[in-house]
């Protein structure tokens, strides 16, 4: 009884990593990006700007997009985020929650494979 119920609860997990599978690559298609924005005001350099007066008089926001794993690139992206990059994070995002999902179900059936 014992084993034929671990053998339905494992099914159910392969099903549901399975549909992980496919929303991960529906998504995929969406070209992703896997990053931040952030956002930074700006001194010029200006000798007679309103900058050199200190941080408060500073230009921008500016917003750059960082990309994973280091964050480190930077991209400029202006004044405003472009939608299509706002979009394209979120699918990244959306993702990496998937994925997140798909190693608990794994994890879980490594446990399972002991017993």
């Amino acid at each position: 009884m014992i084993s034929n119920n671990i053998v339905v609860l494992k099914t159910s997990i392969l099903d549901n990593i399975q549909e992980i599978d496919k929303q991960i690559d529906s998504l995929i298609i969406e070209n992703p990006l896997f990053g931040l924005v952030s956002m930074k005001h700006i001194k010029c350099g200006k000798k007679n700007c309103k900058c050199a007066q200190g941080e408060k008089f500073y230009h921008g926001p500016y917003y750059y997009l960082r990309l994973e794993p280091d964050y480190k690139y930077r991209k400029y992206l202006g004044k405003k985020i472009p939608g299509s990059i706002q979009d394209r994070l979120e699918v990244g995002n959306k993702i990496k929650e998937l994925e997140k999902k798909k190693r608990k179900f794994t994890d879980s059936l490594r446990g399972l494979e002991g017993i």
